[in-house]
Order: C-alpha cells, then sequence, then structure tokens
C-alpha cells in the first residue's frame, strides 16, 4: 500500500502568539505507521491536533485523503479518523462497560476492551483504575471507532505512555495491525526504542522538522544527541 492518506504542506500553528509549528510537510500512507517524536516542546502534541483537524487556526495546506480536516463536519470526519490524546479524561465517572455506549460499536469495544486485558474490570469506574488502566480504556474507545481501518487515518499521542510493558506491546500490535489493515498511522512517541520499529520517522525541534526518513537515517547518534542532549 503507498496511497497517501495524510499530508501537509506548510504546516503552521502559532498559539498565544507564539510559533508552534512552523512550516511542517509531511505525508503518511496507507499501511505506514509514522513515529513523531522530540523533546518536550518540540510541537508533537501540535502536530497531531491539527492533523486531527482540532486546530481550525492552523495554516498550510491539510488534507485527510480527498479533504481538508479543519473544514470537515464532525461526523464525516470522524468516519475517517481516529484520535486520541496524550491525557484521555471522561466528564463522568463511568463504569468500563458505561464508557463503551460512547463507542460507535458496543461490541467492537468490548472487543478490544479484552483485548487489552480490561474484561475483569468491566464494572469499576474510571476513577477506581490505574492511570495505566484508564489508558488502554480510552484506547479501546478510539480503536473502536476506527473500525474498518482502511482508507483512514489513525491519530495516537503518546499511546504508551504509563503503560506496563505487556500492555504497551498489546497497544504497539494493534497499531502495526491498524496499519496492516489499510490505515494510515501517525504517532507521537517519546519511546526511540519504540520509533526505531516504526516505517518512517519525524524529529521536531521547536516547532520545525529537523529529520525525516527510515528510523535508522533519522535518528542518528548525532541528531538525537543534538536533540535530546545525548539521550
Amino acid at each position: 500500500m503507498s496511497e497517501a492518506r495524510l499530508e501537509s504542506l506548510r504546516l503552521s500553528v502559532d498559539l498565544a502568539g507564539r510559533t508552534v509549528l512552523d512550516g511542517i510537510a509531511l505525508t503518511v500512507s496507507a499501511g505506514e505507521v509514522v513515529a513523531v517524536v522530540g523533546a518536550n516542546g518540540a510541537g508533537k502534541t501540535t502536530l497531531l491536533r491539527a492533523c486531527a483537524g482540532l486546530l481550525p487556526e492552523a495554516t498550510g495546506e491539510l488534507r485527510l485523503g480527498e479533504i481538508d480536516p479543519r473544514r470537515t463536519a464532525p461526523a464525516k470526519l470522524a468516519s475517517l479518523r481516529a484520535y486520541a490524546p496524550q491525557h484521555p479524561t471522561s466528564a463522568w465517572d463511568y463504569t468500563l462497560t458505561e464508557l463503551g455506549t460512547l463507542a460507535p460499536s458496543l461490541a467492537e469495544y468490548v472487543q478490544w476492551q479484552e483485548r487489552f486485558g480490561l474484561r475483569a474490570l468491566a464494572a469499576r469506574k474510571l476513577s477506581e483504575l490505574s492511570g495505566g488502566e484508564r489508558k488502554v480504556a480510552h484506547l479501546s474507545l478510539t480503536f473502536s471507532a476506527l473500525g474498518d481501518a482502511y482508507g483512514k487515518a489513525l491519530l495516537l499521542d503518546e499511546p504508551t505512555t504509563a503503560l506496563d510493558l505487556c500492555r504497551a506491546e498489546l497497544v504497539a500490535r494493534a497499531i502495526r495491525a491498524s496499519a496492516q489493515a489499510g490505515a494510515a498511522v501517525l504517532v507521537a512517541t517519546h519511546d526511540l526504542a519504540w520509533a526505531r520499529t516504526c516505517d518512517r520517522v519525524l524529529v521536531l525541534s521547536e516547532g520545525r522538522l529537523v529529520a525525516a526518513g527510515p528510523p535508522a537515517t533519522a535518528l542518528t547518534a548525532e541528531l538525537v544527541h543534538a536533540t535530546w542532549g545525548g539521550a
């Protein structure tokens, strides 16, 4: 698969008088997992929010398939992409079972819930769960919202943060499976080891794209040292 599902050119975002993204050009094709990495404050979350159509003030060219997500009705947009923020929240203290009522398909949500090892916790409220358990509960919503992944985009902000090794691996497998099913996947992450397993890596620094390509060429020792100070 090589059809570009997500594209931007000169994508920029100013927030509170500060340039957070500055002229980002990217493509994410169907069947591809692209990692976005960078130090804290580099613009990773803003980039994902812009690509998800959540920042209408973003300037430059932006396409999700045949549409501009900034100019698309929410219902239409929801049918073409699924987005998970870094810190998902709920206005109500649902049980895990009740949380599934927000999913387009309760049956599919339950399948993801079981896949991520939450079946035994179905009666617990969100406030009674660990941070990692709440994280995968909301990821269950995201993956169920994606549904048939073919031709869609999946945008995930730090999906493995706060997860134990087992659940982090389950989420990584789900991400790869979504790409194999035809989604274009863009993931912001601080996990450079995981980023090196992705098809391509985008490196941001102070809102600018400083490197892009396969992990071996984008994450050189010199660039890692310059970006993370020897991480």
